[in-house]
């Protein structure tokens, strides 16, 4: 999780500097549009008028910061994002990486990449092979603008969708101020003459433009972290299991998720949490707030389906103190959240974040058709479902369990789940799945300072009990090149502009 800070000091600048800086970034579309729909924002009853102009003035500091740093890279050679931050002392460093990337989304700065390859030798099946591996390296350079320069208007989100790229996590519909965004597990819609084209749902939008590389750049400056090409930063990985008989009964792997949650809610860390459970159609997911504990454990196991969890995260903001529980695609959607457009969080209640490790999932109809054309069965008699071994199995209420080859089920998954190259929620607390570990437990990755203090809290609260991943087989190599896989494979976003 990136620590922003949305106070922007501007003492090492100076008055003319500022002046300059300031005047420009009031003339962005997006403050324009946000600052003009004021009365049309406020009659929707979405923010208060105190938090329409804490969000405007956070949005023109942060332009203000992001003018300064354009003037300040002019005439540099490419560079990569730690030395521009080290370069750039007038900011905090974490601001910087981030301006460079949204610089770049609005056409002032070019992003360079180099490919390198190296021979390395790997094991495979027994045999040591010479095998080929790529390396990129990404740096940053102000393009050579002509005087007339335009900056880039973000389109409204509804061209993520169009270009079949959606994760339909549904943070645009709870971000949009005047309620224009409709988002489902299957559509999403925009009324186009409510839309107030100020382009914040493009900002914050996880498949829109990427901050993979803002994310490891940053990573990178904390040297607290240890670091992985494949499974990013992170603090400790573990192996775990739930304590607790109860959780053991609707567990999908090691129960760590719900004991976590469980943890939160008894020690009143948190009020609420937003998470996904069985709606009452049999194996179609829905999103939920859940602030009672008698009802966590309905969230519990996992969900082939897709849900758009952050859909309902607008009503629980009745709470002063929430986790939100998701996939990678949900903690990169609330992670830009937090870095665009101005640093300031849109849900500050949001306190701790729960990644869950996907490869990819499944549109509801998809599930079904799997099930019933792959294994020819009720999907009523269906009890549980897993992936496991290079399979996909599901259980039966017989006490019978059937498996088909992953690469048969392929053809059912979201199309696209393709464009998504993280494994393990890079952007969460805590990160927990089910690769690398044995039968009955789950594999954590600690990523945050809080995330570690509470992990450990709850093995102290006896709810859970852990080792060392690097304890057990298959363990973290297992789980790194699953995820250097999906990395591997991911494909590049091209979103189709009219």
């Amino acid at each position: 999780m990136v620590q922003i800070s949305n106070n922007v000091n501007f003492n090492g600048v100076s008055p003319k500097n500022l002046m300059d800086a300031t005047y420009k970034a009031v003339e962005n579309f997006q403050i324009r549009a946000f600052f003009e729909a004021k009365n049309d924002i406020l009659s929707v009853g979405k923010l208060s008028e105190e938090e329409f102009y804490e969000i405007l003035d956070a949005m023109i500091d942060a332009e203000t910061e992001r003018k300064l740093v354009l003037e300040s890279l002019k005439g540099k050679e490419p560079l990569f994002l730690e030395e521009i931050a080290k370069i750039l002392k007038e900011f905090p460093r974490e601001n910087v990486i981030r301006d460079v990337i949204y610089l770049k989304e609005q056409g002032y700065i070019e992003e360079h990449i180099e490919i390198k390859t190296k021979t390395v030798i790997k094991k495979i099946k027994g045999e040591e092979k010479k095998v080929e591996e790529k390396e990129y390296f990404y740096r940053y350079q102000v393009k050579d603008l002509p005087d007339d320069f335009i900056e880039h208007f973000f389109e409204p989100v509804s061209i993520v969708f169009d270009s079949e790229v959606c994760c339909q996590c549904g943070w645009c519909s709870s971000i949009c101020p005047v309620n224009a965004i409709t988002v489902t597990a299957d559509i999403l819609e925009i009324d186009d003459e409510t839309c107030m084209k100020c382009g914040i749902c493009y900002s914050v939008c996880p498949k829109s433009f990427s901050i993979e590389q803002a994310g490891r750049s940053i990573n990178k400056l904390d040297k607290s972290l240890k670091f992985s090409e494949k499974i990013n930063g992170y603090i400790n990985t573990y192996s775990a299991s739930t304590t607790k008989d109860d959780i053991k009964k609707v567990r999908q792997d090691g129960g760590v998720v719900t004991s976590i949650l469980q943890y939160l809610l008894e020690n009143k860390l948190v009020d609420a949490i937003v998470a996904v459970q069985h709606s009452e159609e049999k194996w179609k997911p829905e999103p939920v707030i859940v602030d009672d504990l008698k009802d966590l454990y309905k969230t519990g196991g996992t969900k082939y389906a897709n849900a758009s969890t952050l859909a309902i995260i607008d009503k629980a903001k009745k709470y002063d103190k929430i986790a939100v529980v998701g996939t990678p695609c949900i903690m990169n959607a609330i992670e830009k959240g937090t870095l665009f457009p101005s640093g300031l969080p849109f849900f500050k209640n949001i306190k701790y974040r729960i990644g869950l490790f996907c490869m990819e999932s499944f549109p509801y109809e998809g599930v079904l058709n799997l099930i019933k054309e792959q294994f020819q069965k009720d999907f009523n008699k269906v009890t549980k479902m897993d992936i496991s071994g290079g399979k996909f199995i599901i259980y039966l209420d017989s006490g019978e369990d059937l498996r088909v080859p992953l690469k048969e089920v392929k053809s059912y998954a979201r199309h696209n789940c393709h464009y998504c190259e993280d494994l393990t929620a890079d952007f969460a607390d805590i990160s927990v799945g089910s690769i690398g570990s044995p039968s009955g437990w789950s594999s954590v990755i600690t990523r945050t300072k809080i995330g570690e203090k509470i992990y450990k809290e709850a093995i102290k609260a006896g709810l859970i009990e852990s080792k060392s991943l690097k304890e057990v087989k298959p363990g973290q190599p297992l789980l790194e090149r699953i995820a250097g896989i999906k990395r591997k494979n991911c494909k590049p976003i091209k979103l189709e502009k009219e």
